[in-house]
């Protein structure tokens, strides 16, 4: 930045400030030294009216008509410019005496704090809700399926704690700051090593189980280190539709270190709810989105097609939807649903690239992103992934891949949309999510595009930890 522009930027608010000053002091002097007295009686004033006005049903009624008085007396002192000091101080006096005896007439109430602190939180819960539910939602990184953009839950290899970890309030604020925390995963026990996933319940993480004691490891670890077990790759990378899957067994005995190191907690960042009120989605967005559709209905005993409650639950439990029944009058119901898209779990979110359009054709032709046939312009996040290029906050892009490509390193359905090369995936009225780290990314190359209402906003931030990422996500 220029200097003389800093240079005049501090000379206005030195004259802003000088001025200020001046005109408070002119102020004083025509008004008089005795005007913020009055000021600070005519507030008191009001406040006593408002006291006044809140517990008059519950104060006696000569109690009343001595505060009604001392508010009147003080109200004409404080009005009149003429009113001396000392009168002025002492009809303040009055009001003050006069309110005390007031409340002292009011029946004790043993839970006063309580009843403040509730309606501090009502107050507050009033303010954040609507802010969160129409303007900014927090979301939190759950896996690595957008790194090196956002990282979910990882780890960072290291044989030894540092100065931070030697005590509990130290550790605490290490891990305020940097989302980091030590573990050292040692075996307890001679026995069967068992490594699994389980995305739905651990997303994130693998769980390293022995002799009927479980340690949850981040998943990246295992990728990093193949050691005396054979590295098996997690055939259904990121669902979290799968249940818990064994990826590969080892014999090991009491003392062996498993890992050690830091866990790092995944990204969280702010969603702009609003954004999309405004305007339709971009492709290159960073995208959250809901894998389900929300549905309601009013229906009675029997619904049109004849079938009762328990029918209509069977069969939506058959198509995947969860069904919830709210029991009104007369055998009628509000019925709420959940409709997943195809191959994913209801009442999850997930955070993706958007790199296709309603009524546009997707191809892969690795390691590149192809839009009705021909490459994207202006989207650098795109261009980063398919360039490979390498990332300040971790490794490097690894580009577009078809889910049966071999470079994915693991067993692949070819049938999905995106399966092979030369597949190409045609959108309708929805929007094609992709995750940056394609290897290890369930997205829209396995079940398909997202419908415009089930789209939550762009991330807009990245707010804790602090890292090389925190900031405006791009």
């Amino acid at each position: 930045m220029d200097p003389s522009v800093i240079f005049t930027a501090l000379a206005i608010a030195f004259d802003v400030a000088v001025a200020w000053l001046l005109l408070q002091g002119v102020r004083r002097l025509a008004l008089g030294r005795g005007h913020a007295a009055r000021r600070a009686a005519r507030a008191l004033v009001q406040d006593r009216t408002n006291f006044l006005s809140l517990q008059r049903d519950a104060l006696p009624a000569d109690a009343v008509a001595a505060l009604e008085g001392a508010i009147a007396a003080a109200k004409s002192a404080a009005r009149d410019r003429a009113t001396p000091p000392d009168v002025l101080a002492k009809a303040t006096r009055e009001l003050e005496d006069a309110s005390n005896r007031a409340a002292e007439t009011l029946p004790r109430n043993r839970f006063a704090q309580f009843s403040q602190l509730a309606e501090t939180v009502v107050v507050v819960l009033g303010v954040v809700m609507p802010l969160r539910a129409y303007f900014f939602q927090p979301f939190k990184i759950p896996t690595g399926s957008m790194q090196p953009t956002l990282f979910g839950i990882h780890g960072e290899d290291c044989e030894k704690p540092g100065f931070f970890d030697s005590c509990k309030p130290l550790q605490v604020l290490q891990w305020a700051f940097t989302g980091r925390w030590y573990r050292d995963v040692v075996a307890h026990e001679d026995g069967s090593l068992v490594v699994s996933t389980d995305h739905l319940r651990a997303p994130g993480y693998n769980l390293f189980t022995l002799a009927g004691e479980t340690y949850k490891v981040p998943t990246d670890v295992l990728a990093r280190h193949e050691k005396s077990v054979l590295r098996v790759a997690d055939p259904t990378p990121d669902n979290p539709a799968t249940a818990k899957t064994e990826l590969l067994r080892g014999r090991v005995f009491k003392g062996d270190r498993l890992w050690s190191g830091y866990v790092v907690s995944g990204d969280q960042v702010f969603v702009n709810r609003m954004l999309w009120y405004l305007r339709p989605p971009k492709r290159d967005e960073v995208t959250v989105f809901s894998t389900f559709r929300p549905t309601l209905a009013l229906t009675t005993g029997v619904a049109a097609d004849g079938r009762n409650a328990a029918a209509r639950s069977a069969a939506a439990a058959a198509r995947g939807v969860s069904l919830f029944r709210i029991p009104l009058f007369g055998g009628a119901a509000l019925e709420y649903g959940a409709a997943p898209i195809r191959g994913l779990p209801p009442w999850q979110f997930y955070i993706k690239r958007c790199v296709g359009l309603p009524g546009e054709t997707v191809s892969i032709d690795p390691p590149r992103l192809l839009v009705n046939g021909a490459a994207t312009t202006d989207c650098p996040g795109i261009a980063r992934v398919e360039g490979m290029a390498p990332s300040v906050s971790g490794p490097a892009y690894t580009g577009y891949r078809n889910t049966g490509d071999r470079e994915l390193g693991r067993i692949a359905n070819p049938n999905t949309p995106l399966g092979k090369s030369g597949d190409a995936l045609k959108i309708g009225d929805a929007y094609l999510p992709m995750g940056d780290n394609t290897v290890n990314s369930y997205d829209g190359r396995y079940w398909g595009p997202v419908p415009r209402r089930q789209l939550l906003g762009p991330g807009a931030f990245t707010y804790w930890p602090l890292s090389k990422r925190w900031g405006r996500i791009r």
